[in-house]
């Protein structure tokens, strides 16, 4: 019976069984507890992490849709704060010693004072009806620095969350930095190559701030990417506060009304000296806008965000929905919703199972199976079998990745980007479920090939080779096997060469 229940499930259900056997002062029941109230949730938990001031919040915001993370120095950006759904707005502080107790919301955000320190509080939750939330609880970091003193809360919120979003500001000084704790963040947390993704998250500020970034952006997402191979499934350009504005609706008719007179009253050197800096925006003369009104479209769209509303405007979009869509869709966001949407969300069972039992690793094999109670002997053997499922050999790639690509384990250039292909699920796997006939014989060739290639590897005198070696046959021959059964009958089976 259990066989046919979800995977994330089956490890609830471990738990639960253990917990229920476990003294109940057991050490190891607070984290079986929350294992197993993890797990009952629908959602999946998406993390938003990277440095101070990278941009989180704002693109926690786009995300969600509406303005709710706060993006300014408020007691909020110091305490990681929970977004997820409810049917009603309520906001509920978790302080680190105490019961937890209920704020009214301001508006449908959480409000500036919390009623106590930042640094007394563990967590700050808001509930409310949306539909990004009916998919995702998104889960606000407040920073992963060492000088600030705030990367414990944020690792340990990364330890309860199924995939996460790294975002890094603009490239200079810090990408050094930015990557070495990315990978601290990672590898600590347990999420790795196939739940996270990064965000170069303000590319509107490259250069000057005036023209195009996207080219730069593009080269420079690029170079994150190779870096952070054996880490994300990508890195993506964004402008944040542009994404922000438009992906949550923020912009008005009378915002629109305001870029349709600036459009009318300006030529093409006209804008380029006032949008060289914001208070050039905000000081240049003659204008039919007000300052007050230029400083709050400079404020929702930033210099690069007007430059693009007055192109729009230019080639006769009119309408505030149309400019909100076209504006989106330059900001970047689309792409990163695409990544939720086509590969966290589809996988979110699994990716919820392998979150659970990375935060369950430490804490059951801290001490010999020995000396442990009857009931974690037995969890740790039923862990143990529902790790050896099928649906989680990804997992096992995704370590085997590192290995390759930190020089642990060398390997041929063909066959390291056949393992990174499969890895981020790039490769003939993604599309066997829908090949049929001639295009099924195609996979099932291409698969073969690879474990003809992988096989000559399986006998490596060195054993992190070896293990590669043994993990991607296994892997091809699924996806073989697959392309097999939808092509044509009479195939007779991978080749078996030595």
């Amino acid at each position: 019976m259990t066989g046919t229940m979800p995977l994330s499930a089956r490890v609830g259900a471990a738990c639960r069984d253990a917990l229920a056997d476990l003294e109940p002062a057991a050490p190891i029941g607070a984290l079986l507890a929350e294992t197993v109230a993890r797990l009952a949730e629908p959602t999946l938990r998406i993390a938003v992490a990277g440095r101070l001031k990278a941009g989180k919040s704002t693109l926690v915001n786009a995300l969600l849709g509406a303005r709710l993370a706060a993006t300014d120095e408020t007691e909020c950006t110091k305490v990681v704060t929970w977004f997820r759904h409810g049917d009603r707005v309520r906001v509920r502080v978790q302080p680190s010693d105490g019961s937890a107790y209920d704020l009214p919301p301001a508006g449908d955000a959480i409000p500036a004072d919390l009623g106590r320190p930042a640094t007394e509080l563990a967590s700050v939750t808001l509930e409310f009806p949306g539909p990004a939330v009916s998919r995702f609880t998104v889960v606000d970091t407040p920073g992963l620095d060492a000088l600030s003193g705030l990367d414990a809360m944020s690792l340990a919120a990364l330890h309860r969350c199924d995939a996460l979003i790294f975002v890094m500001p603009h490239p200079g000084a810090q990408e050094q930095q930015s990557l070495q704790a990315f990978r601290a963040a990672t590898s600590s947390a347990g999420l790795r190559l196939g739940n996270a993704v990064g965000v170069l998250s303000q590319i509107d500020r490259l250069g000057t701030g005036r023209g195009d970034p996207w080219p730069q952006a593009r080269l420079i997402a690029g170079r994150y990417a190779h870096h952070l191979r054996a880490s994300v499934l990508d890195v993506l350009p964004l402008a944040g506060l542009l994404a922000e504005t438009a992906g949550g609706g923020r912009l008005t008719d009378a915002d629109t009304a305001a870029l349709q007179a600036v459009a009318a009253a300006t030529g093409r050197a006209d804008r380029i000296m006032m949008l060289a800096a914001a208070d050039a925006f905000h000081l240049w003369q003659p204008c039919p806008v007000d300052a007050d009104t230029r400083r709050r479209l400079m404020a929702l769209l930033g210099p690069y965000g007007i430059a693009e509303s007055l192109a729009l405007i230019d080639g006769g979009v009119t309408d505030t929905g149309v400019l909100r869509d076209e504006l989106r869709r330059r900001s970047g966001l689309d792409a990163l919703h695409a990544v939720i949407t086509e590969r966290f969300l589809p996988e979110a069972d699994v990716l919820r199972a392998a979150g659970a039992l990375s935060a369950l690793d430490t804490a059951l094999w801290a001490q010999k199976a020995a000396d442990q109670p009857a009931a974690l002997r037995t969890l740790r053997a039923r862990l143990a079998q529902l790790r050896a499922d099928p649906a989680l050999r990804f997992s096992t790639l995704h370590t085997l990745v590192e290995d390759v690509v930190t020089g642990r384990a060398t390997l041929p250039a063909e066959a390291e980007a056949d393992l990174l292909c499969l890895a981020r699920g790039r490769d003939d796997a993604e599309r066997v479920g829908l090949a049929t006939g001639t295009a099924a014989a195609r996979v099932a060739r291409a698969a073969d090939e690879r474990i003809r290639r992988w096989r000559t590897l399986d006998d490596s005198p060195a054993r992190s080779v070896a293990r590669c070696a043994h993990a991607a046959v296994e892997a091809f021959e699924a996806i073989y096997y697959t392309a097999s059964r939808v092509g044509p009958p009479g195939n007779n089976g991978p080749s078996r060469h030595v």
